[in-house]
């Protein structure tokens, strides 16, 4: 009984030393984010900056205490780096009259959307080998700074290098293609046989439920992005899918949360998939309903959204 009371107490202690490390760290990163709003962005051509990084970072994996080290490097602190302060940025981006910063961040979402969503597998093989995900998720963490930085702006550099030389003309294909599903979509929503969609939706395996949730959130949207940023226009495009990736993301930040406590329930990623759906579809317009009537308020951008409506 004492021993059990013992680990109890242990594991309760355990956790409130962790909370306590994550609010540090995103309170720590808040602060810094009026600071790093005064460097230009790079465009990744500083090689220096590259170097500092790369030294900063090994000095930070050899010196920082094992207790901190658990909780920045892991998905808690990957997420905090690479989704929540960029959510914050971007709906600060849409809000403004400028739409250079609309750009940049959608470039970004774009870099880090790819790597991130491409290597969800990760998750899998770091549960049956713990050794690999301790050093994934320091891998994970300093590619996702080095693309978040101003002083390093590695989105920005992949999307000069690679994005807009060689992915932009397979993303014109996959988006072309794509739009024809999506009108198939909307032909058997309006055709009220959504119910044969769902049943088999429900018949996949949990895991496949997850991928099919995170693939319809990222294939299409990627791919539309990728032309709106590479595509010279009014910029309204850039702005419409950074709104959508700033929505998106806190969908996936719930459905990731969520899952380790209602997962196992049927309809948990069909809700997941509907709210997705939602979100970038056109006929619903709903990324910009959850960022005018929520988002916007929350981050109190209110008034800066009505100087860039009548601008």
């Amino acid at each position: 009984m004492e021993e059990s009371n013992m680990e109890e107490s242990n594991m309760e202690e355990s956790w409130l030393e962790e909370s306590a490390i994550i609010l540090g760290l995103l309170a720590f990163w808040c602060s810094l984010i009026p600071i790093l709003d005064r460097f230009p962005r790079s465009r990744g051509k500083n090689i220096v900056s590259h170097g500092v990084f790369v030294v900063v970072m090994a000095v930070l994996l050899f010196f920082l205490p094992a207790v901190i080290q658990d909780v920045v490097f892991s998905s808690v602190g990957i997420l905090i780096i690479g989704t929540v302060i960029p959510i914050y940025k971007s709906i600060q981006a849409v809000c403004t009259i400028e739409e250079d910063d609309d750009t940049e961040w959608l470039q970004y979402w774009i870099a880090y959307g790819t790597f991130s969503y491409a290597t969800e597998f990760m998750d899998l093989i770091g549960e049956r080998f713990p050794a690999v995900a301790e050093h994934w998720y320091e891998f994970e963490f300093c590619c996702t700074l080095w693309m978040l930085l101003p002083f390093t702006d590695g989105s920005t550099l992949i999307y000069d290098k690679l994005t807009l030389p060689y992915v932009a003309p397979i993303c014109r294909k996959i988006k072309e293609s794509t739009e024809g599903y999506i009108q198939l979509l909307l032909a058997v929503v309006n055709g009220t046989y959504l119910w044969v969609v769902w049943m088999t939706f429900m018949t996949l395996p949990e895991e496949a439920r997850r991928f099919a949730v995170i693939a319809v959130g990222t294939i299409y949207p990627l791919a539309a992005s990728v032309i709106a940023v590479t595509t010279q226009g009014t910029g309204e495009d850039d702005a419409f899918w950074l709104t959508y990736w700033s929505c998106f993301n806190i969908l996936f930040i719930l459905m990731d949360y969520l899952e380790n406590f209602i997962g196992s329930i049927n309809g948990f990623y069909s809700i997941c998939m509907v709210a997705t759906v939602y979100l970038f579809l056109p006929m619903f317009s709903g990324a910009q309903a959850v960022f005018r009537n929520i988002l916007v308020p929350l981050s109190g951008q209110y008034e800066n959204m009505l100087l860039r409506d009548t601008y």
